[in-house]
């Protein structure tokens, strides 16, 4: 049996691997499509910009309270606007990745599922207090007594919450 009688025989049972043979990049799968972990990845990161963003006083205060000299306070606000700039760019890839996709592959279902990430995480930053408090209204007696219940029996605050803990010494 010479090369020729095998790629004959390959070509029979299978024609396109031939045709793909001359391409190796053609047989590599495409990347799964994960739009609720891109959900949920957009979310997340598009919330945290959007927090840094809004709240430059309040990482300024925590700041000068710190332990940490006032010289190095100038390297952080740099570093959060490259995380914001970065962001910003790689949000508008995301965006002309899923406009201008060929296909309804992957690659749109995952930038589609960040972009409606990002989406959720801007409305939810920037609805007013009051809407908060209107659909906390629009609640029944036993579902609102039942939300009061739970927020005293663990009273977290999420405002205070600090992700560094710090004694200052090393």
């Amino acid at each position: 049996m010479t090369q020729d009688d095998f790629q004959a025989r390959i070509k029979r049972v299978d024609p396109c691997y031939v045709q793909a043979s001359r391409r190796p990049d053609s047989t590599t799968p495409p990347a799964p499509s994960r739009p609720f972990v891109s959900l949920l990845l957009g979310f997340g990161w598009a919330f945290v910009c959007l927090s840094v963003a809004r709240n430059r006083d309040s990482i300024e205060t925590s700041l000068l309270r710190g332990k940490l000299d006032t010289q190095y306070h100038d390297y952080i606000f740099y570093g959060l606007a490259a995380l914001l700039a970065i962001s910003a760019v790689m949000l508008a890839m995301h965006l002309l990745r899923y406009l201008f996709a060929c296909t309804r592959g992957a690659t749109k279902g995952n930038s589609g599922g960040l972009l409606f990430g990002a989406m959720l995480a801007a409305g939810f930053v920037y609805t007013p207090d009051s809407v908060f408090e209107a659909a906390f209204g629009l609640l029944d007696t036993n579902s609102r007594s039942l939300i009061v219940a739970a927020a005293d029996k663990m009273p977290v605050d999420l405002g205070n919450i600090a992700f560094v803990s710090s004694t200052g010494g090393y």
